[in-house]
């Protein structure tokens, strides 16, 4: 792998930092959505007010997290030279490609529509992104707000890996007390893994962190693709199997309230809600079921 440019001099004023302590700053994790519905941590996104006239949104790629997924996967952050492969980009008094393709612009007429959808009253468009889980029609790509302190917490079978985040640690005696079965392993891990979370031993010394982070990541992904290509081959052989001997009648069609998904449409198209929660309300777990549904619903209005 390449290594990391730290020390990258600027070429002009906007990429060259602004000095001083800001008086705001916002920030957010960058996701690349999976084919599973899953979100892995690509890189992190600051934005930084320094008085009334100045700012800066710095965006720093996880190098670790990134050189372990396929093109497939992620296929970088728009606005910014990726072959560059820098510690962090500046865009000083300049909004990047990456949030102005993704936020409302100020000249839209149903701007305030969309601010007050998230309880806004003021214009923020970073703010307003991290209030919602939209991604441009162009990539996979959200941002979920990012909380400025780091977890070390210890490891048990109810921990929520989900509420954890790049740079949270879990403590473990050894790897193996992560799960009891190979299966349950690969998916707690799988989630560790795309969520960018340290493992650490009692004695504080790190069993997966950045430098072992990326060939992990590959590798388990790897097995995961494997994994699924391998079901639904065995799904397909089953279907065509059924199909000769007579009992195949397809999948039994989801039941859906329509009335409720009626009123999360709505809810939906006003952004006071996320798909992952509409689907949730409805009972939907597929996404493209929940879009073949509302689109079904809609020809029927």
């Amino acid at each position: 792998m390449r290594e990391i440019v730290k020390n990258w001099v600027s070429k002009n004023e906007i990429t060259t930092p602004l000095q001083g302590t800001p008086a705001h700053r916002s920030s957010g994790i960058i996701k690349a959505i999976m084919k599973d519905g899953k979100k892995v941590a690509v890189g992190r996104i600051d934005y930084e007010e320094m008085d009334e006239e100045n700012y800066q949104y710095i965006i720093y790629p996880y190098w670790d997290m990134i050189d372990g997924l396929t093109y497939d996967i992620f296929q970088g952050i728009p606005g910014i030279d990726m072959d560059l492969r820098l510690e962090k980009y500046y865009r000083v008094n300049y909004t990047p490609v990456f949030i102005t393709e993704r936020s409302p612009a100020k000249n839209r007429e149903d701007l305030w529509e969309l601010l007050e959808s998230v309880g806004l009253d003021y214009y923020d468009r970073f703010e307003w992104l991290l209030r919602t889980n939209l991604r441009c029609g162009n990539d996979n790509l959200v941002v979920d707000r990012r909380r400025y302190d780091s977890r070390k917490v210890n490891y048990s079978k109810d921990l929520d890996i989900a509420s954890l985040q790049y740079g949270d640690s879990i403590v473990v005696d050894m790897l193996s007390d992560v799960a009891d079965n190979v299966s349950t392993f690969s998916e707690r891990m799988y989630d560790v893994l795309i969520n960018g979370i340290d493992v650490v031993d009692v004695d504080g010394q790190n069993i997966i962190g950045f430098t072992q982070r990326s060939a992990m990541l590959a590798m388990i992904l790897t097995q995961y693709k494997l994994y699924y290509q391998s079901r639904k081959e065995k799904q397909r052989e089953g279907i065509e199997e059924a199909k000769r001997v007579g009992k195949y009648q397809g999948r039994k069609p989801i039941e859906v309230d329509y009335h409720l998904l009626e009123q999360v449409s709505g809810e939906l198209d006003s952004h006071l809600i996320t798909v992952e929660q509409a689907m949730k309300r409805v009972g939907i777990t597929s996404r493209s079921t929940f879009y073949r549904k509302l689109k079904t619903m809609k020809t029927k209005m």
